[in-house]
């Protein structure tokens, strides 16, 4: 990769080189042709090169992208090379005069050659054209027209072979970047003014013999001064809008303060250069600027280190952060580069000025929220052990219970360290402190990336762990963190063994009060506590698990099921193609007073365990068929319920005879039955011809989940169906090509055996318009609508009809 940027650079230098040669010879031969030829007229060449010098400020751009090269209309003076009677001489002027200007602007006599160089090559081409076809017979105004876009396109072509042919949209081969009107606006524009230009010098239309030409000084200057005088006034009038480019830049991202806290300050700091600056790339690097760059110093916080980024700290944002430090402090400095192609317009100094605030500002930005984070971080972090103290503890067990999904329990850790104070007194404070720091160190190391530790007290310690299936889960980490902890320590030259006392308490669902699991945890730690006075194990680290929270779910669960009080919730099932609803899922839900919102899966799993799953399923089914008839009269298009259940329940001896009774008396209501994917497996011939039965009473068979876990192909063709729902993990990144290619394997699938396909999880309408492109026409997913209760479900169709997708205000009405 070095060595090609190193011949690519070298080869650009040979090519600059040779433009210039080309430049400087061009301009010399004209010298010569001047001394040697006709003698000029001083007064006219003067204003010739003034004119020529003032037009060529004026540019216009060609591209849809930065970077490409600008085209002027100096090539219209080159009209009076067509008709002199020495046009070497007005060839090697013209071409001085382009240089000079462009000198002056680009403040670089290396790029001003070869721009010159380029040009000279046009304005040859230019000349030897036109007045070979006025030699010809041509007229002069036809070969003036035809010879201004010969130039621009030898400027072009030398250009494109310059920039190895990168001037597409994305910076690789072709030329979509470049613009067909603005082009063919500066060719136009540029025939014009070469036309206007040659008939005020002449006074008449029509074939000239350049030689014969006798003008009068006046008639050969006062359209160059002219000419000059109009653009010199569009030149100033684009720096003018360039200069309101800039400042408008500046000031956004004045305006935009405090940058959003989600995002990199690099990010920011790019996308307001590039609202102020014309450029054909941005990067944030190492390197500082080189040929046809310009760049600005940036200091930022190192956003990479885990130990800074709030981001990768995941759910300990709120914990131990270390000290904030500066990239300059440990680190080389960082550079905004912004580049352009070696044809492009070259930046000015208001450009470097534009840049520099931007990066002024960034740098501001990132040190004044490093400074805001550090003072945060030192208000809510322990001075001695550097975890979170209480008040950090308490945020965090707040946004730990509400963040978490229905299917994620979470567990809080009461540590106490046990002797301590005898500890303190016997040894001293400071071996005291070494204790503390060495057990938050070893708590610290033990937990999982997600989990969250704190010091809440003297000698009292608080974890919190997440992303949990079951309890004995939870016990198996406590266990974990307890023999670490335990490990001996030497400290003051003497083994030290810590020993502690854990309280533990699992939380399966979100908590209406999460504080409450705190106080379980605390009253199990103080029953092993109190176990160690009253002779238990007086020598070894112990666990408590409490008993409280999850016998008494048994019960709640048990009663809200024998007392019918289950709340059934809905969520609309959408056809994309149409963005109408067809259909609701219906979803069991349990709050219960004091222990808040039991997850669906503990409710599931406790009613199994507890022999209710068949009684539960019959009043989800009872609840479903009544929404749907009335959800029909409010929407009649809607026809279709669908609930959830195992295989194995559609014998009659479970829910089949009661759906054989209940589902006749809704003839008006299409009811789904969805079986869950792995429940398929053991399928018999029996269950076979119970839900070929079912299909004929006019019911639906959905395979439900499919694509979770381990599925199989198998698990299509095991049991009849109509319907295929595709699990939302195979949904969760349609960005990635597998993820849409297996999308669009299954919905062919479905296509093939007349299955209706509908994709579960759908969140965003960037997921929609994938699946629609892939051929996808049924979803589900918080897109289009979360589980609701029937009152809020007829609420929405009342107010918005079959509509899938509802604006937020409007749903939050419905809500």
């Amino acid at each position: 990769m070095v060595s090609a940027r190193f011949g690519e650079r070298s080869s650009s230098l040979v090519v600059s080189a040779l433009l210039i040669a080309v430049a400087v010879a061009t301009v010399v031969t004209g010298v010569v042709a001047g001394l040697l030829g006709p003698r000029p007229i001083i007064v006219v060449c003067v204003v010739f090169v003034v004119s020529v010098g003032v037009t060529a400020v004026f540019q216009l751009p060609i591209g849809r992208i930065a970077g490409l090269p600008p085209i002027g209309v100096a090539s219209a003076l080159l009209v009076v090379a067509t008709i002199a009677d020495n046009p070497v001489l007005e060839v090697g002027l013209w071409t001085g005069a382009y240089f000079v200007a462009k000198a002056i602007t680009t403040r670089s006599l290396w790029m001003a050659g070869q721009w010159a160089g380029v040009a000279s090559l046009g304005a040859m081409a230019f000349v030897a054209l036109s007045r070979a076809l006025i030699a010809a017979g041509v007229p002069a105004v036809i070969a003036i027209v035809i010879s201004i876009p010969v130039h621009i396109a030898v400027v072009l072509l030398v250009e494109f072979a310059r920039d190895r042919g990168r001037w597409s949209v994305d910076q690789s081969f072709g030329v979509t970047g470049v613009s067909p009107w603005r082009l063919s606006g500066v060719v136009g524009l540029s025939a014009l003014v070469a036309v206007a230009v040659y008939v005020s010098s002449t006074g008449a239309l029509g074939i000239v013999d350049g030689d014969a030409v006798d003008l009068t000084v006046a008639r050969q200057t006062v359209p160059l001064l002219a000419v000059a005088l109009v653009f010199y006034g569009a030149a100033k009038r684009n720096q003018t809008r360039s200069s309101e480019r800039r400042l408008s830049g500046v000031v956004d991202a004045a305006r935009a303060l405090p940058w959003t806290p989600d995002i990199d300050p690099r990010v920011s700091m790019v996308d307001f250069a590039r609202r102020a600056i014309d450029a054909s790339e941005f990067e944030v690097r190492r390197q500082p600027p080189g040929r046809d760059e310009i760049g600005t110093r940036f200091s930022a916080l190192d956003s990479t280190d885990p130990q800074l980024d709030p981001a990768a700290l995941g759910d300990r944002a709120d914990g131990y952060v270390t000290q904030v430090h500066q990239l300059d402090a440990v680190e080389p400095p960082e550079y905004l580069v912004a580049t352009r192609n070696s044809g492009g317009t070259p930046f000015t100094a208001d450009d470097e000025l534009a840049l520099d605030a931007i990066g002024h500002i960034a740098s501001e930005t990132a040190r004044v929220r490093g400074a805001y984070d550090t003072l945060l971080d030192q208000v809510d972090r322990d001075s001695l052990t550097g975890l979170p103290n209480y008040n950090a503890f308490q945020r965090s067990l707040v946004r730990l219970n509400e963040d978490r999904t229905y299917a994620s329990g979470i567990a809080v850790l009461f540590i106490d360290l046990d002797q301590f104070k005898r500890l303190n007194d016997s040894e001293g404070h400071h071996i005291g402190d070494e204790v503390l720091a060495t057990v938050a160190t070893r708590l610290r190391a033990s937990v999982r990336p997600h989990d969250f530790v704190a010091r809440v007290g003297g000698d009292e310690f608080v974890v919190i762990l997440t992303k949990l299936q079951t309890l004995a889960e939870s016990k198996q980490v406590a266990d974990h963190i307890v023999a670490n902890v335990g490990a001996p320590a030497t400290l003051g030259g003497r083994e030290y063994r810590p020993l502690v006392s854990v309280g533990l308490a699992y939380s399966g669902h979100q908590e209406t009060d999460p504080q409450s699991i705190v106080v379980d945890a605390d009253h199990s730690m103080l029953a092993i506590k109190k176990s160690r006075r009253q002779g238990g194990p007086a020598f070894e680290s112990s666990i408590g698990i409490s008993p409280h929270r999850s016998s008494r779910i048994n019960e709640i669960v048990a009663k809200a099921i024998d007392d019918g009080v289950l709340n059934v919730v809905y969520q609309p099932i959408v056809n994309t193609v149409e963005d109408k609803i067809w259909a609701f899922e219906s979803l069991v839900r349990y709050t219960h007073p004091e222990l808040g919102r039991i997850s669906t899966s503990s409710l599931i799993e406790k009613a199994k365990g507890l022999g209710r799953m068949d009684l539960l399923t019959k009043q989800v089914i009872a609840a479903s068929l009544k929404a749907g008839r009335e959800f029909r009269k409010t929407v009649p298009s809607i026809t279709v319920m669908t609930i959830n259940l195992e295989v194995e329940q559609i014998r009659d001896e479970h829910v089949g005879a009661f759906l054989k009774e209940i589902v006749p008396q809704y003839p008006d209501v299409t009811l789904c039955l969805e079986l869950n994917e792995r429940s398929t497996k053991d399928i018999d011939d029996d269950l076979r011809q119970q839900a070929e039965h079912f299909r004929e009473l006019g019911m639906l068979i959905a395979l439900d989940d499919y694509g979770s876990e381990a599925s199989s192909v198998g698990a299509l063709v095991r049991i009849p169906m109509d319907i295929l729902k595709i699990d939302r993990s195979l949904v969760d990144n349609l960005d990635e090509a597998r993820q849409r290619e297996v999308v669009r394997a299954l919905q062919g699938f479905g296509d093939a055996f007349d299955y209706s396909t509908i994709v579960e999880g759908v969140e965003t309408r960037d997921a929609v318009d994938i699946l629609v492109g892939i051929g996808v026409r049924h979803a589900q997913g918080f897109f289009y609508g979360r589980p609701v209760p029937l009152a809020q479900t007829m609420t929405r169709l009342k107010a918005h009809g079959a509509a899938g997708t509802v604006g937020r205000e409007r749903m939050r009405e419905a809500g």
